[in-house]
């Protein structure tokens, strides 16, 4: 008897089991097709814009047809594919082509392997600075040379000894970390440049990828506060060499972004600084004698939350609107990507 109510109750377990099974993947099924039925919706609208409003011609519609194929096939976010497909630019057939040579640039640079994330961001900017198509064309045909760079740069560095840590995404951040170094004034020489100098730091374990992309960083920082941009770049590999951390060299960085805005003297501020690289100093000693000297305040050091707005300056990119410029290609567009009334 105890043996059949055993049996009896085991079953009834199974049973429950089975049902409980059975409505999870009802439910997940549900819900994964609440998710394709969502994702039919912002598809099929791009799909009917392109078909109906862009004022193409139909060798055109087929391309920007298949170039949203591509971005589905790349993995692409809603939001990302809506930056290449902004629904505004149907209506107006110059833009609805310039909007396709822009599709067709970005997806490349994914196809190729690289991030494309600089390009959207150029993309969102430029929309929101109401950039002319032309304008924007020059601003991707440059985005797309230096993530390019950076790309080439990184892998030589790379194959030169300088390891990268492992961690998820590391390259692909490191590129787009260079690329806008590049966008902010850095030169192709100088990285490098700086390339060869992680290298010969390399052999004895002293430089790794965080570091060489730190040294850039810090050179590009150097030059955007005033130092000239050769002697920037000497600057930082001066840095890796005498052993500076990749946070060592980003706050220098960033010391120098801040001491441009204070009261002091900012020329015996570049001059110390770079003193102080030659001599080794320690970024704490650095830090007594940038107080002491006027060039940044106990606000610049932490804020709220334990938060250092000295390494916020650079967030996503030393200076990110314009940089450089002068006497060269590299550096400058950010900040003159003029809008359709002409400001910025």
């Amino acid at each position: 008897m105890k043996q059949r109510n055993f049996r009896t109750h085991g079953l009834k377990q199974i049973t429950g089991l089975l049902v409980l099974l059975i409505a999870l993947s009802s439910g997940l099924a549900l819900a994964q097709g609440d998710g394709q039925d969502a994702d039919l919706g912002w598809t099929s609208e791009i799909r009917e814009n392109i078909r109906q409003h862009s004022g193409l011609d139909e060798a055109q519609r087929e391309q920007m047809m298949a170039n949203l194929d591509r971005c589905l096939d790349q993995g692409l976010s809603a939001d990302q594919v809506q930056t290449l497909f902004p629904a505004a630019d149907f209506a107006d057939q110059d833009r609805a082509q310039y909007m396709l040579a822009h599709q067709n640039r970005i997806l490349g640079v994914g196809e190729a392997g690289l991030p494309m994330e600089p390009m959207m961001e150029k993309m969102r900017e430029g929309r929101m600075k109401r950039v002319r198509p032309q304008m924007m064309d020059r601003v991707l045909a440059q985005t797309d040379h230096n993530i390019r760079i950076a790309d080439r740069v990184m892998r030589e560095t790379i194959a030169g000894g300088v390891r990268p840590a492992g961690r998820n995404g590391e390259m692909s951040d490191a590129v787009v970390d260079l690329s806008r170094c590049l966008w902010d004034g850095l030169q192709e020489q100088d990285m490098e440049h700086l390339g060869e100098n992680a290298r010969l730091r390399a052999r004895d374990g002293g430089c790794g990828l965080d570091e060489f992309v730190a040294a850039n960083q810090a050179a590009t920082r150097f030059a955007q506060s005033g130092v000239d941009r050769e002697h920037a770049v000497n600057m930082a590999a001066e840095a890796m060499h005498n052993g500076y951390s990749a946070q060592d060299m980003r706050t220098m960085g960033d010391m120098m972004m801040t001491s441009a805005h204070m009261d002091g003297d900012h020329q015996t501020m570049m001059d110390s600084m770079d003193d102080w690289i030659h001599e080794g100093v320690s970024m704490d000693e650095m830090t007594e004698h940038m107080m002491d000297g006027g060039w940044m305040g106990p606000a610049d050091m932490m804020g709220p939350g334990g938060h250092h707005p000295m390494n916020d300056m650079g967030m996503g990119g030393a200076g990110h609107d314009g940089g450089m410029g002068g006497d060269h290609d590299h550096g400058g567009m950010g900040g003159g990507m003029g809008g359709d009334d002409g400001h910025h």
